[in-house]
């Protein structure tokens, strides 16, 4: 069912999107040759010292989630958000790459040496998504989906805030009201994310309760025609035989109210 709370989530979510793309302004398009790329982005000493880093926490967390996996959800939505997170980073200099070459005329993937970057950095993109897609599958094989996909989302938004502004630094020139508002709205996406998911965890724990609890009545019920039959009284076999037949024909009858006919031999 669609709530009132989802509504809320949902606008948390759309504001939040707005803010973020009201922060960053008429930001002008990073289009690098793959000289400049080289040089003044990954080649860059932060750069570098963060490509190691993120490595480093990558190999970390394989070996942590083998044993812990299972029970901690942030392990593996970690795991998977810094891998996927080399997607966003090999796609913006993929694509800059591909529009130099197709719309400027300028040649950026069949020149050689060079342009075999510009091929790596394509194949970084689809290794990581299909390796990053594997561990996502593992997250929600051991947690509930409610969890994991809040979780992941603000995984992933940070690896890759984080590491645009490392690799890219694109946060350079931003003022502290636009690096503000781009974080306000940041927050209050992820809390719509999180509002919409708690609100449907919540929902199928009642479901579930419900479910456990007309289980419950039917074994009730159950046992009681087990009774009814070992003790012979076929007194009331026959009274609700009859009553579950003017309820077939009424069409109110439903199989989960009433239990087989058991009999005691005769």
């Amino acid at each position: 069912k669609f709530l009132k709370i989802h509504a809320l989530g949902m606008s948390l979510i759309i504001a939040g999107v707005v803010l973020i793309v009201y922060s960053k302004g008429n930001e002008a398009v990073i289009e690098p040759t793959i000289e400049e790329a080289l040089t003044e982005y990954f080649g860059s000493t932060q750069s570098i010292v963060y490509c190691i880093s993120i490595c480093s926490i990558t190999v970390f967390l394989l070996f942590i989630c083998e044993t812990h996996g299972k029970s901690y959800v942030i392990l593996y939505t970690s795991l998977c958000s810094l891998i996927a997170s080399w997607t966003v980073l090999g796609c913006k200099s993929f694509m800059a790459f591909f529009r130099r070459t197709v719309e400027k005329g300028d040649n950026q993937l069949t020149r050689m040496p060079e342009g075999l970057f510009a091929w790596f950095t394509l194949l970084v993109v689809v290794a990581c998504a299909v390796i990053s897609l594997h561990y996502l599958q593992q997250a929600m094989r051991y947690h509930d989906n409610n969890k994991v996909i809040p979780t992941y989302y603000a995984t992933f938004t940070l690896a890759c805030i984080i590491g645009a502004a490392v690799v890219y630094k694109e946060f350079e020139g931003l003022t502290a009201r636009q690096l503000s508002i781009f974080f306000v709205g940041l927050v209050l996406a992820g809390a719509g994310v999180f509002t919409i998911s708690a609100k449907r965890a919540q929902e199928e724990k009642e479901q579930g309760e419900h479910e456990e609890k007309i289980h419950a009545n039917g074994a009730s019920r159950a046992d009681t025609w087990d009774r009814w039959a070992r003790n012979g009284d076929r007194l009331k076999l026959v009274e609700m035989d009859m009553l579950k037949t003017v309820q077939v024909e009424n069409g109110d009858y439903s199989p989960g109210k009433f239990s087989p006919l058991h009999s005691n031999g005769s």
